[in-house]
C-alpha cells in the first residue's frame, strides 16, 4: 500500500493545516481527527483505502430511505 506525507503547518481553533506536495496543495482536518500527539511541525503518514463495506452500508441506508419516501 502506497503511503504519502502531509507536514503539520499549523493547528489553529482546532482546525490542523496540513501541506502536501512542498505546499503545493492544503488539507484541513479537525485536529481531533489525527492521532494523538500530533503538534505543528510533525509529519504524518497516512494510508488510504477503499471500504467496500462501508459503500455497502451506505447504499443499504440510501435504499431503506428512498423506501420510506416511496411510502
Amino acid at each position: 500500500m502506497k503511503a504519502i506525507f502531509f507536514f503539520v503547518d499549523r493547528i489553529t481553533e482546532g482546525i490542523a493545516t496540513l501541506l502536501y506536495d512542498g505546499g503545493n496543495f492544503t488539507a484541513e482536518l479537525p485536529a481531533r481527527a489525527l492521532p494523538e500527539g500530533t503538534r505543528e511541525g510533525v509529519w504524518l503518514r497516512a494510508v488510504f483505502e477503499i471500504d467496500g463495506e462501508k459503500r455497502s452500508e451506505i447504499a443499504r441506508e440510501i435504499d431503506s430511505l428512498m423506501d420510506e419516501l416511496e411510502r
